[in-house]
């Protein structure tokens, strides 16, 4: 008799779900392990499976980890949890879950008398979706382990985590690595567990909070058009403003319309360009450049020439290892830029600037620079690995361009 069904990287879709659906719907097997894990399951799947396990009495482990359930497929597994009797483990990570399918799951905790393991890890709960969570666990009595790592939870999620953890008595583990936690909520956090004296609680690399003040608002290009029309028309203000708008922007009615050239340099004062980024969280592998940290300088919408304006490079090291790993390769990053060919064209070493002990910022700039004067649209840019990066727990490469 089937009991362990594993169906991982298999590309199966919501169709393939519903019909998996169906059958733990029938009970006509002793099926107790699924895993479904890296496949293009969405709301419309999760739906199906959220229904099968109201009424599924065999199922004990469902992993659905790295699909596309989102907020609305998690709001079904949990309605699912509130009366199944059966599951005790429930892998949910990165599946685009924040606060909406946070707060399901965390209603869905205070009536579940079943799990015991729920693994949230790598979605965007963020401290709203901790704080739900956290009083969830001050009346759960059924969960052991929880895992919330990568979940951009900080200060102020620590603190109701903290506060839970001097009420529940049942927590083993808690995973919360990769935040945004600083000392004072690690801190927090800690003398929360001299009064638990039970759980184990994991917050290694967290995210300093200044790398994320640093990083680059990306304006999009109606955003640049909505300035530069403030800018240059003056009093010829658009008249069919929203009429709570009519007050704010009256003021401006009376300023001047200001020369192409001169609003052209405020906006580049003002670093307020379109931009695209990459970013990394997981740990870096020098051997597989397929994980590089590398952008694609893009193409215009309107088939226009792209100017680069500025490249700039944020990398939060790990403050743990911080002390042995000052060798010369962090003197600096290495920019590399390719065509659109694979040739190499550019080759730059910029300096760093250390903001605190733990954060880099590296910051290719004025737009006159030669690196940048030649970048066109199609042309490659990446960062040169360097060993330190192992040790990064984010980095992050920006390119702004009008």
């Amino acid at each position: 008799m089937l009991m362990w069904l594993v169906l991982d990287c298999n590309q199966i879709g919501d169709e393939g779900a519903q019909t998996i659906a169906q059958v733990l719907e029938a009970n006509e097997t002793l099926l107790s392990i699924l895993r479904l894990e890296q496949n293009q399951i969405g709301a419309a799947g999760a739906l199906a499976l959220g229904e099968a396990l109201e009424v599924n009495t065999s199922l004990t482990r469902l992993e659905l980890f790295d699909n596309q359930i989102g907020d609305v497929g998690a709001e079904a597994i949990a309605e699912a949890l509130t009366v199944n009797q059966t599951l005790t483990c429930l892998t949910l990570g990165k599946n685009k879950i924040g606060i909406v399918g946070a707060q399901a799951i965390a209603s869905a905790l205070e009536l579940n008398t079943t799990v015991a393991e729920l693994h949230l890890q790598f979605n965007q709960l963020g401290n709203a979706g901790a704080k739900v969570l956290a009083e969830a666990l001050k009346v759960n009595a059924s969960l052991t382990e929880l895992n919330l790592c990568d979940n951009q939870i900080g200060d102020v999620g620590a603190q109701a985590i903290a506060e839970a953890l001097t009420v529940n008595t049942t927590l083993d583990n808690l995973n919360l690595p990769d935040n945004w936690i600083s000392e004072a909520g690690v801190q927090m956090i800690e003398q929360a567990r001299t009064v638990n004296n039970k759980t184990d609680v994991f917050m290694d690399d967290q995210i300093n909070p200044l790398a994320f003040s640093l990083y680059v608002r990306l304006a999009t290009a109606e955003d640049i058009q909505a300035v530069l029309r403030l800018l240059t028309r003056g009093a010829e203000l658009e008249d069919d403003l929203e009429d709570d708008l009519e007050d704010d922007l009256a003021p401006l009615r009376a300023l001047p319309a200001l020369p192409a050239n001169i609003t052209e340099r405020i906006m580049d004062e003002a670093h307020y360009w379109q931009g695209i980024h990459c970013s990394q969280r997981q740990q870096f592998n020098e051997d597989r450049r397929v994980r590089a940290l590398k952008v694609t300088v893009p193409w215009m919408i309107d088939g226009g020439s792209i100017r680069v304006k500025a490249i700039q490079v944020l990398r939060e090291k790990n403050k743990f290892r911080t002390a042995r790993s000052g060798s010369a390769d962090d003197n600096g990053l290495t920019l590399i830029v390719e065509d659109e060919y694979g040739a190499l064209r550019h080759e730059v070493v910029v300096p760093s600037t250390f903001v605190d002990s733990v954060t880099e910022l590296v910051t290719l700039f004025p737009a006159s620079h030669p690196s940048l004067q030649e970048l066109h649209a199609g042309w490659q840019v990446r960062v040169r690995p360097r060993k330190s990066d192992r040790d990064a727990p984010f980095r992050s490469l920006y390119i702004g361009y009008t």
